[in-house]
């Protein structure tokens, strides 16, 4: 099995890392950072984070693209690990958090390439283009809700 690491980036989120943490976990809230969003479904692992499984369909550029995903590891407000793909190809995401200055969090985004075809392999540009917008809104949205909640 071939991996590829074709994302990794790092943002500072002006924000507590357990606000951070619980705001990446709620799928709930998933579509106010992923445009194009149109259906989540999580099948929990009896109450259980690790072997939960997710489902989603997004829209880009006309095209919906559904999703299969489950989470793989799991420790709650450091990071969060997840399979996600379909047919032709199978990505490790990997959200790491730790303690910036003050009350901010990084929050480290890895993904990795499991297998795929090789316009898949080709696609990791078109994809790494969605990681770095989805990440930064991520920030941009965590920032306003903390703001909120304040």
């Amino acid at each position: 099995m071939v991996e590829k690491t074709f994302f990794s980036e790092t943002v500072k989120i002006e924000a507590p890392r357990d606000f951070v943490f619980n705001f990446l976990t709620d799928f709930s809230e998933k579509a106010k950072w992923v445009d194009g969003l149109k259906v989540e479904d999580v099948t929990p692992n009896n109450g259980k984070k690790v072997g939960t499984h997710i489902r989603e369909s997004v829209a880009v550029h006309g095209h919906t693209w559904e999703y299969k995903g489950e989470i793989t590891d799991y420790k709650k407000d450091e990071y969060l690990k997840m399979d996600i793909g379909d047919e032709k190809e199978n990505i490790k995401l990997d959200y790491t958090l730790t303690d910036g200055d003050y009350h901010d969090t990084l929050l480290t985004e890895t993904a990795t390439i499991v297998e795929g075809s090789l316009i898949h392999r080709w696609l990791t540009g078109f994809e790494k283009r969605t990681l770095q917008k989805r990440l930064l809104k991520f920030k941009e949205v965590v920032e306003d809700e903390y703001k909120k909640s304040r």
